[in-house]
């Protein structure tokens, strides 16, 4: 079975080759004791995460893992939504336009929407 770093290399690896592929997604996953549903809307990849709080707690201890990720996907032209409920709380990879203090948060394209986290955080608990 491949490791979650296995994959990252793999799909860093079509990436760096230039061949273009197609994500599609529906699954569960566990990280650090948050599940998260995974699964793809017409071009995007949706990250479904049960609350604001457990997605703050995995930025601070996966932010390395996240930028790898978000560095990743942009090399190969895709885009991740990291929402909780219909909010989308941040756009990870191509499609994202990191501001100044995502630069200052992240480890690469990763773009935060502080009013939905907000408006998250005060919706779902």
């Amino acid at each position: 079975m491949a490791t979650s770093s296995d994959l990252a290399a793999t799909v860093g690896r079509v990436a760096r080759a230039g061949d273009r592929f197609d994500v599609t997604a529906n699954l569960s996953v566990t990280v650090d004791g948050v599940d998260l549903a995974v699964s793809t809307v017409d071009d995007r990849i949706r990250v479904q995460v049960p609350s604001v709080w457990d997605g703050v707690r995995l930025g601070r201890t996966e932010r390395v893992r996240l930028g790898r990720l978000a560095r990743i996907l942009a090399d190969a032209g895709e885009t991740a939504e990291i929402r909780v409920g219909d909010a989308v709380v941040a756009v990870v990879g191509d499609d994202a336009t990191p501001g100044r203090l995502d630069w200052v948060l992240s480890e690469g394209p990763v773009e935060t929407h502080p009013r939905a986290v907000v408006q998250a955080a005060f919706r779902l608990r």
